[in-house]
């Protein structure tokens, strides 16, 4: 009788634990999580990060991805944006920080007295000795922006080894991660380190120098393109190099082509060296067709699938690191297709 009470025992315990077993895994704080992903602005770029949040997201039960931000570049509208997820009640937030100061200030302030907890990616906050607003976030992750800057700047001295003149090309002047690869840029060409970024115009430093303060094309891709064309024409602006620290004039591929094609002839003789960052399959596209001479990618789909799972590891009280740095990859028009095969998995979320 009793081996009979403990058979009939075991496999009820038995039957318990694979009911248990075939259930979904549910999120350990025992409730739906809602996390956000607030890029700069919707662009080709950034919409790869919400590629890689919806990602993650579908990977743990009962967690949820909200990507969503300003149309256009604009603090006060990501600020507004930021407000809002507040007011819906999400449980942690990941953001793309436009301008330091204004989103310290106004929005991210709001979010501390709520006790959402808050994340950067791919834009830092400014270091600042009066300021520390790195206080307001828990972890950074994106790539190392001072170490792209450098990457380019070292990429650069390699074509033209003796050095030359150069045009750097900036999204908005007050822009953190922006500030901080111009600042890598300038430290690899002058040797120099900078006291804060965006360092020193270059004047003659090591033979190179700056034939202008940055363009700044404040994210609108037509006015990018049409700063690169005065650059290409060598009216007004003339100079034997050219450094985009972000993707804006290769982010309408149609528009780039048709305005660098008329000088393909100075890019075939490196006339202008034309130094390109991010590496998207479009921008790819023009690689190979060598109107272009490199391109430095970054990984922003890692950047948003990293956002999701850290915030996740904040909220249900797990270890997580506080500085994230996705990697970089150098594509060439001699490493292509060795480059395209390496596409990261933004390409295939597309």
């Amino acid at each position: 009788m009793f081996l009979f009470v403990l058979g009939e025992s075991v496999a009820r315990a038995l039957v318990i634990f694979i009911v248990l077993t075939l259930l979904p895994i549910f999120s350990a704080s025992g409730k739906d999580l809602r996390f956000a992903v607030v890029p700069k602005f919707y662009s080709t770029f950034f919409d790869q990060s919400g590629n890689g949040c919806k990602e993650a997201a579908a990977q743990i039960a009962g967690v949820e991805c909200i990507y969503r931000g300003p149309k256009v570049a604009n603090v006060r509208m990501q600020d507004r944006i930021i407000e809002q997820l507040i007011d819906e009640g999400v449980d942690g937030i990941a953001v793309a920080v436009t301008q330091s100061k204004f989103l310290a200030e106004n929005s991210l302030q709001k979010a501390k007295k709520a006790g959402i907890p808050i994340i950067t990616y791919d834009s830092d906050f400014d270091i600042s000795p009066q300021n520390n607003y790195h206080s307001l976030r828990l972890a950074y992750i994106g790539t190392d922006n001072f170490e792209l800057g450098k990457a380019l700047g070292e990429e650069l001295k390699k074509l033209r080894p003796n050095g030359g003149t150069l045009v750097i090309q900036t999204g908005r002047p007050d822009s953190p991660n922006l500030n901080q690869r111009i600042m890598g840029i300038r430290s690899a060409l002058s040797g120099k380190s900078y006291d804060a970024a965006p360092g020193l115009l270059l004047k003659n430093d090591r033979g190179w120098t700056e034939v202008r303060e940055p363009f700044s094309n404040f994210d609108q891709l037509t006015q990018a393109v049409k700063q690169m064309e005065s650059v290409m024409k060598g009216k007004p602006i003339k100079a034997d190099s050219f450094i985009a620290v972000g993707g804006w004039p290769q982010n309408n591929v149609d528009l780039y082509r048709s305005m660098i094609t008329p000088f393909k002839d100075k890019i075939d003789n490196k006339e202008v060296i034309i130094i390109m960052t991010d590496a998207a399959p479009r921008q790819l596209t023009i690689l190979q067709e060598q109107l272009a001479h490199i391109n430095i990618g970054q990984n922003p789909y890692e950047m948003g699938r990293k956002a999701i799972l850290t915030l996740h590891k904040i909220v249900t009280k797990q270890q997580y690191d506080k500085m994230i740095y996705t990697p970089m990859r150098f594509c060439t028009q001699q490493n292509y297709d060795t480059c395209a095969k390496l596409q990261p998995m933004e390409a295939m979320a597309n």
